[in-house]
């Protein structure tokens, strides 16, 4: 039996270029995360507003200090725009980010949302008094399957725990904080996260990818080049409308403009895994720039192309991550996602005949 485990140590192809120390989103220095996973309950009729609870929150803090006073170039993708977050549109007229970036379920933004406002008033007595407010940023996904969503479990003092627990990797993958109630595939989803390092002339940069993945049909579902969900398709049930919510960030001296141009690229990583970005699909790409604002000499668009490389693959390897670490779950109304079998898929990739139909 396979235990739990991220593909790359299975020792599956993911991609060309080398991955940072961790190969997640922190290789990114001074990147932290944290998590707040809510699983409460277990009996799956009870009434709505009474549980299962299968939520949480995460949070993304992508450089140390305060980001109000020394904020972020940002780019923003909707690839697909059936999605409930907030602070998109400041991002895509500023080009800035000013606050941590927080991640949770459809119908707990305003509760996550009363939490970071109270962190950046508290980081900032200036906000509301005598300085413009800070455009909060927080993203979303369905996670109702699995998730009493109706409850709205998720309460602002969860945000600030997420923030208060933000730390260095290696982070967790699979159910935890925002992915906990999470269905990928039509099997048990949630977060995951790689990295790229990629060689400039000026040297060596770290992008790093954290996927809230929450979408798609299983018979869609591709591992490495091989369509892995033609085979385990009658194992799908109950398709729901989900979303996928991709944050990149990197430390490569990056204009607002080019990191749209990444953030654009998001979507040909998503299609390595057989997203199609359906209609209920809100999918969004966040790409954030951790290098110094002031006197920043930016890189040509012709050292883009191994950037669109390396976001491009870690789009993929991030959402495979999810699907690897995730384990199975039941929830809501008995709701089962169940985890992806790992033993099976590999069977599957390394029996793979080059477009051959198997029997």
């Amino acid at each position: 039996m396979v235990n739990r485990s991220a593909p790359r140590s299975l020792g599956l192809w993911l991609g060309q270029l080398p991955v940072g120390m961790f190969n997640d989103i922190t290789d990114v220095p001074g990147v932290k995360v944290g998590h707040v996973s809510l699983i409460k309950g277990s009996d799956p009729l009870a009434p709505p507003g009474k549980g299962p609870v299968r939520t949480g929150v995460t949070a993304i803090i992508p450089r140390p200090g305060n980001l109000y006073r020394q904020p972020c170039w940002a780019g923003i993708e909707v690839i697909n725009g059936y999605g409930k977050s907030i602070g998109v549109p400041f991002i895509q007229e500023m080009g800035l980010l000013n606050c941590p970036i927080l991640l949770t379920n459809t119908l707990s933004v305003s509760d996550v949302a009363h939490g970071v406002v109270t962190f950046m008033l508290q980081q900032n007595p200036e906000i509301g008094d005598d300085a413009r407010t800070s455009n909060i940023v927080v993203m979303e996904c369905d996670d109702s399957f699995l998730n009493d969503i109706r409850g709205r479990h998720v309460k602002p003092w969860d945000a600030l725990f997420a923030l208060q627990r933000a730390g260095r990797g290696p982070i967790s993958q699979g159910n935890v904080g925002a992915g906990v109630g999470m269905s990928c595939f039509q099997l048990k989803g949630g977060i995951g996260s790689s990295s790229r390092l990629v060689q400039s002339g000026r040297g060596i940069y770290t992008l790093g990818m954290l996927a809230l993945a929450n979408f798609g049909q299983l018979r869609d579902l591709i591992i490495s080049g091989v369509p892995v969900g033609e085979f385990l398709a009658k194992q799908a049930t109950s398709y729901i409308p989900g979303s996928l919510i991709l944050i990149g960030i990197t430390d490569a001296p990056l204009s607002r403009w080019q990191l749209t141009q990444l953030a654009r690229r998001a979507s040909l990583g998503m299609a390595r895994t057989g997203s199609i970005s359906m209609t209920g699909s809100g999918d969004f790409c966040l790409m954030v720039s951790t290098a110094p604002m002031e006197n920043c000499h930016y890189l040509s668009d012709w050292q883009l192309d191994e950037f669109f490389r390396a976001i491009v693959e870690a789009t993929a390897e991030s959402i495979w991550n999810a699907l690897f670490w995730a384990e199975t779950m039941e929830g809501r109304e008995g709701n089962i996602r169940r985890a992806l079998p790992l033993e099976k898929t590999l069977q599957l990739i390394r029996n793979w005949k080059g477009g051959l139909r198997q029997s």
